[in-house]
């Protein structure tokens, strides 16, 4: 089975994991720790219960907002006229050896819950991502994600209603 837990540094083996991206691989191996501990941002990784050190995927989350102006016509009704508060993806990576298994999905699955888990405590209207490129611009788009009116690599997802949300954590199927 697979989970999805906050990264801590001593269980988690951050050296031994490569997506094939170099940025990406410095900030779990050099940076995420230090956000987390600084509470700049958390790191959420992927892991199999059998396996529990070695990382298959890992997603960042930090605190954003973006400007009104900045979202879909029909995104900015009823809002007020002062940035929106927001959650930001600031990554989500999968391992390369785990790419093209639906992992990037069920991460991204697990980070809307816990989005929408943390809007019942604080007040999140969006879910924002920085696409790293045009691949990764899509693969957010196919998921619901809108560009904003600013820039096309930067998309955000409206976030539902507060009620009851799947915990966040355990990640269904495979294996």
């Amino acid at each position: 089975m697979l989970f999805v837990e906050r990264l801590e540094g001593r269980r988690h083996d951050r050296v031994g994991f490569d997506c094939g991206e170099p940025s990406l691989n410095h900030y779990l191996h050099d940076l995420a720790a230090q956000h987390q501990r600084n509470g700049i941002a958390t790191t959420h990784v992927l892991f199999e219960d059998d396996a529990p050190s070695r990382i298959l995927g890992y997603y960042t989350l930090a605190a954003a907002q973006l400007h009104l102006h900045a979202l879909q016509p029909i995104d900015q009704h009823r809002l007020p006229r002062y940035p929106v508060p927001a959650a930001r993806l600031a990554r989500l990576v999968v391992a390369r050896h785990e790419q093209g298994q639906g992992l990037g999905e069920s991460l991204l699955q697990d980070a809307v819950k816990r989005c929408l888990a943390l809007r019942g405590e604080l007040g999140v209207r969006l879910l924002v991502v920085d696409a790293l490129g045009a691949r990764a611009a899509a693969f957010y788009r196919l998921h619901g994600f809108r560009e904003t009116a600013e820039q096309a690599l930067t998309l955000y997802l409206p976030l539902g209603h507060v009620g009851s949300t799947p915990t966040p954590g355990t990640i269904q199927g495979r294996r």
